[in-house]
């Protein structure tokens, strides 16, 4: 019994290993569809069976080792380290909370899941110009203040008619265009990591009211705020 027992636990491990690696390159890449198809294959659930515990708390213990790996790996890929920390520390917050073994593991598929798509967001931001991309880091860096156009255009040093006819030459939309979906991602991130209520949301994203931004959201993700936080995330 107990050499059926180390043969398992050095499997385990062997796999473990090479399918960590393998889900570390895809968040690398950007590649989300392949951690999809990854996460549920049979062989996925037997190690995912076999390298986690029962018990809560070391389950815990490991995602807390595994978690800081992909935050680098998606970092690498291109991401900001600012934007994946704070990601981090949303989901560490969540998984303190968690009840249960597989509510913990749910939440470590959706942290793979994240963060790849958030760079392959960061790798297709790089086909742009310079100044592009800089309007892009302002708006992400200042999503919080009063931001309007002519304020960005203020800060890259360029007029307003001059930045914004540019931006759209090259993007196919304008930069409030940009601004309010930068916003509307932003309230998906606070809806599912937070418990801020819709009001707060919206005036901590500069929305003039609720409604405001109930009406927006709804617009951008044919769905509403609140039905938004209560949609299983394996849908979203």
């Amino acid at each position: 019994m107990d050499f059926q027992t180390d043969i398992s636990d050095e499997y385990a491990r062997l796999k473990g290993n090479s399918i960590l690696s393998f889900l570390l390159d895809c968040v690398r890449g950007g590649r989300r569809k392949q951690i999809e198809r990854e996460l549920s294959t049979p062989e996925f659930q037997t190690y995912t069976k076999l390298i986690f515990s029962n018990q809560l708390s070391f389950t815990y213990m490991v995602v807390q080792f595994l978690w800081p790996q992909i935050v680098r790996s998606a970092v690498d890929g291109g991401m900001s380290d600012m934007e994946a920390s704070g990601i981090y520390r949303n989901y560490i917050l969540k998984a303190q909370q968690v009840k249960s073994v597989q509510a913990l593991l749910d939440l470590h598929q959706q942290v793979f899941l994240e963060y790849a798509g958030k760079v392959a967001l960061a790798q297709e931001d790089k086909r742009y110009s310079p100044l592009v991309r800089k309007c892009h880091h302002y708006i992400k860096e200042h999503l919080y203040d009063s931001l309007t156009v002519s304020e960005i255009a203020e800060a890259l040093h360029f007029s307003r008619s001059h930045l914004s006819h540019a931006y759209k030459r090259e993007t196919g939309e304008t930069l409030s265009d940009r601004i309010r979906k930068e916003r509307i991602s932003a309230a998906m991130q606070l809806l599912e990591h937070t418990s801020l209520t819709l009001n707060d949301i919206g005036q901590k994203l500069g929305f003039s009211s609720q409604s405001h931004f109930t009406d927006i959201f709804r617009r951008e993700m044919r769905i509403t705020p609140h039905q938004y936080r209560l949609k299983p995330k394996s849908q979203t």
